[in-house]
C-alpha cells in the first residue's frame, strides 16, 4: 500500500548543519535555516513572516508523515463506518496518541480519517504533503466525509483537483462547511432524517465544573441559532447602553432572567431571527442544492423547505407535533428577504448607502455574503460590519467597500502600516497588506455551491441540473429593499 510513498530519504535531513542555532530541526534545509536566523537578526517583519510560512509548511509536511505512519500501524484493522471500534483498534489509536503526545480521546477519529485520506483522496493528501494545509484544516475537511462512500470521497477529491483554490485561506469552520455541502448534495435525504432524529432527542444536562455549574443544551438547529442571535442582540444592546458587564455575562444573565422571570406557558418575550439562504429551485421546485443557515452552516434542501413550510402553516388551530409546539413557543416565523444575485446565482450584487455606518439591509447583505471573518484562516464569528478602506481615508459606505470581520481583526487593521483594499468586485476580493512586503487575499465564498463555476466538472454538473428543469419554469428574482 505504501510502496510508492517513500519520502524519508529525500525530505528528512540526515546530518546536523554546522553553525546553526536550529541545527536539530529535521526538515529545514541550510538555506531555510539561514533565512530563520536572518529573520531573528533583522527588524523587517517581512523576513520573519516568510520564515514562519516556511516553518509552517514543514510542520504540515511532518504531519503528513505522521498520517502515513498512523495509517500503516492501523493497516491490519478492518474499519466499518457506524460500527463500534474493536479493542485492537482502540489500542492502536491510543498507542498512536501516546507517540504523538496527544489525548487518546480523539485518536480513533484521527486514525480513521488518515486512512481514508491516504487511500481515497490522493490530491488532498498531496496538498497536505506540500505544506498547503495544516492538520486541523485537514481534519475539518475530512470530518463530514466520513459519512459518504469511498467512491464519493474520490469524486470529491477529483472535484477539488479541478478547483484547487476551493480551500484557499479558509478557516477550519469554513472548510468544514464546504465539505458538509458535499455530503448534503450526496446524502441530503439521509441527513434530513438525522436532523429530525436529533431534534427529537433535544435535552438539557448540568455538569459540575470548577467552582461553577455548566449547562449543556441540545436544541434543533433553527431554534438554537435563533436563541443565540437573540441573546447576542440583547447583550450588545445593553452593552451600548453602558452596562459594565461583559458580553458573556450579559448573555447568561439575560438567559437566566428569561427562564426564571416568565410563566412557562407564555412565549419568550424576545424577537428571534433565523437567516435561511436557499435557491429558488430548492424552495419552489424541489431542487437539491443544499441551503445554509447563517450561524450554523449547510443543511439539506429538503430540511430547509420543510422548515419554511412548517412555520408558514402554523396557526393557533393547527394540530402540531411536540417539535412544532416548541417552534411556535418561541414565535419564530419566516419572512422572505429578497436578494439580487448574478446570472450564475453565486454572488450578491452591490448596494450603496448614504450613511456612514453599515446597518439595515446593507448590513444584512454583508452578513449573508461574508458568513466568515474575512481575515484568512480566522475562526471567530464576524460580528462587525466595517469599511475595507477606512472612511477617514475616503472609503465609501457600500457593499463593495464593506466586509464582515470579528472584533479582533477589525481592530488589527488599524495598526500603523496595515492597509486593505478591494481588488475585485465580483466575486468580492480584498487584498490585506500587513506591515512588511507580504500580502494576502480574501475572496467571499460563493453564496450557493461548493466552488465558483470554473471547471469542466462543475459545468457538467450544472448542465445536468438544467436538463432536469422544466422548460417553462420562470426565474425567481430576489432583491433587497432600498438601503438608504
Amino acid at each position: 500500500m505504501f510502496e510508492d510513498k517513500e519520502v524519508f530519504s529525500t525530505n528528512v535531513e540526515d546530518g546536523i548543519p554546522e553553525g546553526s542555532s536550529f541545527g536539530r530541526t529535521p526538515c529545514l534545509t541550510p538555506e531555510e535555516l539561514s533565512l530563520v536566523n536572518m529573520a531573528l537578526r533583522n527588524d523587517d517583519p517581512t523576513f520573519s513572516v516568510i520564515a514562519l510560512e516556511k516553518v509552517e509548511s514543514q510542520i504540515s509536511f511532518l504531519g503528513s508523515v505522521q498520517a502515513r505512519l498512523a495509517a500503516h500501524m492501523d493497516e491490519g484493522n478492518e474499519t466499518s463506518p457506524g460500527k463500534p471500534a474493536t479493542a485492537k483498534q482502540r489500542g492502536t489509536a491510543s498507542q498512536i496518541a501516546l507517540a504523538r503526545k496527544r489525548s487518546p480521546h480523539a485518536s480513533l477519529a484521527y486514525v480513521r480519517r488518515m486512512r481514508f485520506l491516504i487511500s481515497d483522496m490522493p490530491y488532498l493528501f498531496s496538498r497536505y504533503q506540500l505544506g498547503d494545509f495544516g492538520e486541523k484544516l485537514i481534519m475539518s475537511i475530512l470530518s463530514p466525509l466520513e459519512d459518504v462512500s469511498r467512491s464519493e470521497r474520490q469524486e470529491f477529491d477529483r472535484f477539488f483537483a479541478d478547483n484547487p483554490s476551493m480551500f484557499d485561506s479558509a478557516s477550519t469552520h469554513e472548510a468544514h462547511d464546504i465539505a458538509q455541502k458535499t455530503v448534503d448534495q450526496i446524502r441530503g435525504e439521509e441527513r434530513d432524517e438525522e436532523i429530525e432524529r436529533k431534534a427529537k432527542h433535544r435535552g438539557v444536562a448540568f455538569f459540575k465544573g470548577k467552582d461553577c455549574i455548566n449547562m449543556n443544551v441540545k436544541l434543533p438547529i433553527e431554534v438554537g441559532v435563533a436563541i443565540e442571535d437573540a441573546l447576542e442582540h440583547e447583550a450588545q444592546k445593553a452593552k451600548k447602553g453602558g452596562d459594565p458587564r461583559t458580553i458573556k455575562q450579559l448573555k447568561v444573565d439575560i438567559l437566566v432572567s428569561k427562564l426564571a422571570g416568565h410563566p412557562a406557558d407564555m412565549p419568550l418575550p424576545i424577537k428571534l431571527h433565523v437567516n435561511l439562504v436557499m435557491t429558488d429551485m430548492a424552495l419552489l421546485m424541489d431542487g437539491k442544492d443544499p441551503a445554509s443557515v447563517s450561524g450554523y452552516g449547510s443543511v439539506p434542501a429538503k430540511y430547509a423547505a420543510r422548515l419554511f413550510d412548517s412555520y408558514n402553516e402554523l396557526d393557533d388551530h393547527t394540530p402540531t407535533s411536540e417539535l412544532d409546539q416548541l417552534r411556535r413557543r418561541i414565535r419564530a416565523f419566516p419572512s422572505i428577504r429578497r436578494l439580487y444575485v448574478l446570472p450564475k446565482g453565486q454572488d450578491l450584487v452591490a448596494m450603496d448607502s448614504k450613511e456612514r455606518l453599515f446597518k439595515g439591509s446593507l448590513r444584512k447583505l454583508l452578513e449573508l455574503r461574508d458568513p466568515y471573518c474575512r481575515t484568512p484562516y480566522c475562526n471567530n464569528k464576524p460580528r462587525q460590519a466595517d469599511h475595507v478602506e477606512q472612511h477617514c481615508k475616503g472609503g465609501k459606505t457600500c457593499s463593495i467597500n464593506g466586509c464582515m470581520k470579528c472584533g479582533y481583526c477589525n481592530l488589527a487593521k488599524e495598526a500603523p502600516g496595515w492597509t486593505e483594499k478591494v481588488i475585485q468586485e465580483t466575486p468580492h476580493k480584498i487584498k490585506i497588506s500587513p506591515p512588511g512586503a507580504v500580502e494576502y487575499e480574501s475572496t467571499a465564498p460563493p453564496l450557493i455551491g461548493l466552488a465558483r463555476l470554473e471547471s469542466k466538472l462543475t459545468e457538467v454538473i450544472e448542465t445536468r441540473k438544467v436538463e432536469t428543469i422544466p422548460s417553462d419554469s420562470r426565474q425567481f428574482i430576489i432583491r433587497f429593499p432600498d438601503a438608504s
